[in-house]
C-alpha cells in the first residue's frame, strides 16, 4: 500500500505529532508498505531518511524557529498526483492537511485524519479575541472532517470532544503507539555523570515544547517547594520553544536554577538516553490529546507524575504506574514529594510503567491502522499509472476543489 502522510511538522522538529508520524512511517515500512511524508522545509536540515518531500516554508517568527508550510508547489503537486497513492493520511486540518484533503478528492482515494491537537487550547498564539479564535478552531476542525472518510482519535477520553465539534464522519479510537525497544536499549549512565548527578539524586524529566500550553511555570513553582524539602530532587525540561528563555529566567528568580536543566532541542535518536538518565516523568499540561511523551517515559520504565487530564488520565493508572492529581499546585507538590521520597514505591511503579507501555507497541498499532485503511476503501496495490494526470488536468481538478 502506498500511503501519503501530510504533516505541518516533521524532523528535526521534536514534538508528539512529529514522533507519531515518524513511528507510523516506521511501522508501514516494517510491514512492506510504502509511506511518503510531506512536510515543511527546514532550513539547513539534511534528511535522515528517504521518502520525505518538503514544501517551501517560512519561519513562524524571528524568535521561534518553527517552519510554516507554504502549501503550494507545482513540482510536488505533479509528483503527488502520479505516485499511485492508495490513501492519504493527514495530521493537521490546515495548510498541508488541506493539500492532502484536496488530493484525496482529486485522486478519488480515502482521506484519513488523526485528531492530535485540541486547537482551541492554542488560541493564545493568535492575537485576536480568544472566544472568536476558539470558535473558529472548532468550526475549522468540523469543516475539515466533513471531507474525511475516517477520523482517528488517539485517546478514548477525547472522543466526546469530536461529538461536541459535530463530527459526522466515521471516528475510530486508535491510541498512539511507541517503539518500546528503542527506549529499553538506551543507557543514561553517561548523561547522569555529565550532569553531575549522584545515585542519591532523583531526576524528574519533562520532554516537549516550551510553550504556554504546557503549563511549565506551574511545574517550576511546584518543583521549588519540593526541592526545598527534598534537596536530592532535580528537574530537566527537555525541548525548545518560545518560552525557553522565560522559563530559564523564572528558574533563576525562584532560586532553583542550579537544580533545573534545560538541554534545549536534541535529536529524537538521543531522547531515549535522556529518559534513561531520569527517575520520574513529570507533566502538568492539561491540553494533551494522547501525549506520546508519556508513553516514551513509561517505555523507559519511568513512573508518570502528572496532572489528571485528557490523554494522561486514560494512560496512567493512579497508584500503579504513576501518580495523578487535580491541576492544583499543592496537590502536585504532594504527589511529587511522595514519588521522590519513597524509593520502594518508585521501583514498584517503574516496573508497572514498562508493562503499560508494552501495550502500545508500534506493531499492534500498524496492524490496526492498515485494517482501517482497507475498511475505508484503500487498496493494497498501487493505482493504475495509466490514470496519471497531466499538469493541465491536475490544475483543473484542483481548482474545482476550492
Amino acid at each position: 500500500m502506498r500511503v501519503a502522510l501530510f504533516t505541518n511538522a516533521y524532523l528535526p522538529i521534536v514534538s508528539g505529532v512529529v514522533n507519531s508520524v515518524y513511528l507510523i512511517r516506521e511501522g508501514l515500512l516494517r510491514t512492506g508498505n510504502t509511506p511518503f511524508v510531506f512536510a515543511p522545509k527546514v532550513a539547513g536540515y539534511k534528511e535522515e531518511h528517504s521518502g520525505v518531500w518538503r514544501f517551501p516554508s517560512v519561519n513562524l517568527t524571528r524568535k521561534v524557529n518553527f517552519p510554516i508550510a507554504i502549501p503550494y508547489s507545482n513540482r510536488l503537486f505533479s509528483l503527488i498526483a502520479n505516485m499511485g497513492l492508495n490513501v492519504i493520511h493527514t495530521h493537521h486540518p490546515f495548510l498541508l492537511g488541506e493539500v492532502g484533503a484536496r488530493f484525496a478528492k482529486v485522486l478519488g482515494i480515502p482521506l484519513v485524519y488523526t485528531f492530535h491537537t485540541q486547537l482551541e487550547k492554542y488560541a493564545h498564539y493568535v492575537p485576536l479575541p480568544q472566544e472568536l479564535v476558539c470558535k473558529a478552531a472548532r468550526e475549522a476542525v468540523a469543516k475539515y472532517t466533513s471531507h474525511c472518510d475516517c477520523v482517528i482519535c488517539p485517546s478514548p477520553s477525547i472522543r466526546s470532544l469530536l461529538d461536541e465539534y459535530k463530527v459526522t464522519c466515521r471516528v475510530e479510537v486508535l491510541q498512539n503507539a511507541i517503539d518500546v525497544r528503542s527506549f529499553e536499549r538506551a543507557d543514561g549512565g553517561a548523561l547522569r555523570q555529565e550532569l553531575g548527578l549522584t545515585p542519591e539524586n532523583i531526576l524528574c524529566i519533562f520532554t516537549g515544547r516550551m510553550g504556554l500550553e504546557k503549563n511549565l511555570s506551574f511545574m517550576l513553582r511546584a518543583f521549588q517547594k519540593v526541592q526545598e524539602r527534598l534537596p536530592q530532587a532535580r528537574l530537566m525540561l527537555l525541548g525548545d520553544g518560545p518560552l525557553l528563555e522565560d522559563l530559564q529566567e523564572e528558574a533563576r528568580q525562584l532560586g532553583i536554577a542550579p537544580y533545573v536543566f534545560f538541554p534545549g532541542r536534541v535529536s529524537y535518536q538521543q531522547i531515549p538516553c535522556y529518559y534513561k538518565a531520569a527517575d520520574l516523568f513529570v507533566m502538568t499540561s492539561t491540553t494533551e490529546v494522547k501525549p506520546l511523551a508519556v508513553l516514551e517515559g513509561m517505555s523507559a520504565s519511568l513512573p508518570v507524575i502528572a496532572v489528571d487530564a485528557c490523554g494522561t488520565g486514560d494512560t496512567v493508572t493512579d497508584g500503579k504506574d504513576g501518580l495523578l492529581c487535580p491541576c492544583e499546585e499543592e496537590a502536585f507538590v504532594k504527589i511529587l514529594e511522595r514519588a521522590i521520597g519513597d524509593n520502594e514505591l518508585r521501583q514498584k511503579m517503574s516496573q508497572a510503567a514498562h508493562t503499560t507501555a508494552c501495550q502500545y507497541s508500534i506493531e499492534n498499532y500498524t496492524t490496526k491502522l492498515l485494517q482501517l485503511y482497507r475498511e475505508v476503501g484503500a487498496k493494497d496495490t498501487p493505482r493504475d499509472k495509466s490514470k496519471s494526470l497531466s499538469w493541465g488536468e491536475l490544475q483543473e481538478r484542483l481548482l474545482s476543489t476550492w
